[in-house]
């Protein structure tokens, strides 16, 4: 935890992740690892909100994602939840948005 939370605010923020991450992966991300990164985002649920993607992304990449991401359809799926799985192989090439 002090590899990303240096300050020890009890917070780790989404880049300071994706720098511990990148350094873990090094140069080896599949798409598995980003699915795997955005379900430590969306607390181990199978879909990711708006609102959690605006509170841990920065702006531009928030909004990015969010207009790119298909509704969730999973029977677990709330109102608004977005599919960070489909979103995640797409930008690997392993499937279509």
């Amino acid at each position: 935890m002090s590899v990303v939370d240096p300050n020890h605010s009890g917070v780790v923020t989404f880049q300071a992740f994706i720098d511990f991450m990148s350094k873990e992966t090094t140069d080896t991300d599949t798409a598995d690892q980003v699915v795997a990164s955005f379900k430590i985002l969306a607390g181990d649920k199978n879909f990711i909100t708006a609102a959690e993607l605006r509170r841990e992304l920065p702006p531009d990449q928030a909004e990015y994602c969010i207009a790119r991401m298909a509704p969730y359809r999973g029977p677990d799926a709330i109102p608004g939840a977005l599919d960070y799985m489909s979103f995640s192989t797409a930008l690997y090439g392993e499937s279509d948005l």
